[in-house]
């Protein structure tokens, strides 16, 4: 397991891209700050690049907060940007 971060330069057969919901992926602090968010949109693209053979996007429709408090997620924004003929939902 690598962050986006630690990826570069590097490749892989199989590539999972984890927890891409808004606030999460890009950070909830980036949405406000157009560059802060054009680097967040570089990182994704860095992890998609990744990719030799099969990539996974995944994200979670709820998670629960430090109390224990169910909250809805909506998908990432760099998901929404991908064409629709590109992604294959599982």
């Amino acid at each position: 397991m690598l962050t986006v971060h630690q990826a570069k330069g590097l490749e892989f057969r199989i590539v999972f891209l984890v927890g891409l919901e808004k606030g999460t992926f890009p950070d909830f602090r980036s949405e406000r700050d157009a560059r802060k968010l054009e680097e967040e949109r570089r990182l994704f693209y860095v992890g998609i690049t990744r990719t030799k053979d099969k990539l996974f996007l995944s994200f979670a429709n709820s998670r629960r907060d430090s109390y224990g408090r169910l909250w809805p997620r909506e998908p990432s924004r760099f998901i929404e940007e991908i064409p629709a003929h590109l992604l294959k939902q599982v």
